[in-house]
C-alpha cells in the first residue's frame, strides 16, 4: 500500500492524545482533522458516544479536509478480511 503522509500525521496525533482521551473517554469514538495547511498539526474535533455521530460532526467541522474517526482503546482492534472474499454471493 503506498504512503499516506495526511493518514501518518493523523494517527500520531491519536497515538500523542491516546492516554489522556482513556482517561476522560474510553470506548468512545474520537474524530481528528488535518487542516488544509499541512504544516498545522491534525486537530481533535472532539469525542462522541457512536462512529455515526462522530462521522456526522467531522464532515460538519471538515469541508474539504481529510479527517479520521477512531475508536479510543487501549489496544486497537484489528479486522482481518480474507482476501476472497465473494461479495453479493446469492
Amino acid at each position: 500500500m503506498a504512503p499516506d503522509p495526511v493518514m501518518d500525521k493523523l494517527e500520531a496525533a491519536f497515538e500523542r492524545q491516546r492516554a489522556r482521551l482513556l482517561a476522560t473517554d474510553e470506548g468512545r469514538w474520537a474524530v481528528f482533522v488535518q487542516p488544509r495547511d499541512m504544516r498545522r498539526r491534525p486537530k481533535l474535533i472532539g469525542c462522541f458516544d457512536n462512529e455515526f455521530e462522530a462521522l456526522d460532526e467531522g464532515y460538519r467541522n471538515a469541508v474539504g479536509c481529510r479527517l479520521m474517526v477512531k475508536e479510543v482503546l487501549r489496544q486497537d482492534r484489528v479486522i482481518s478480511i480474507p482476501w476472497g472474499v465473494a461479495i453479493n454471493q446469492r
